[in-house]
């Protein structure tokens, strides 16, 4: 179980939009892949209308395996 700083927190309200930034290693994947599960079990938006845009492939690569493997 991860225990989420108040920051993380924060950002897993589903009211609104976010724009996410933090050092590496921080849990900025985590958090995402726990946000857009948050929308999707919680809210009537279907899977093909949650979008996230990211920098790089590797972060691209670790969002799309850690929602859909």
């Amino acid at each position: 179980m991860n225990i989420l700083t108040p920051h993380q927190s924060k950002a897993l309200a589903i009211d609104k939009s976010i724009s996410l930034t933090a050092n590496a290693g921080s849990g900025k994947t985590f958090v995402l892949a726990q946000r857009f599960l948050e929308i999707i079990i919680n809210t009537s938006t279907p899977l093909s209308q949650v979008a996230a845009i990211t920098f790089t492939e590797k972060a691209a690569g670790e969002l799309y395996k850690k929602n859909f493997c």
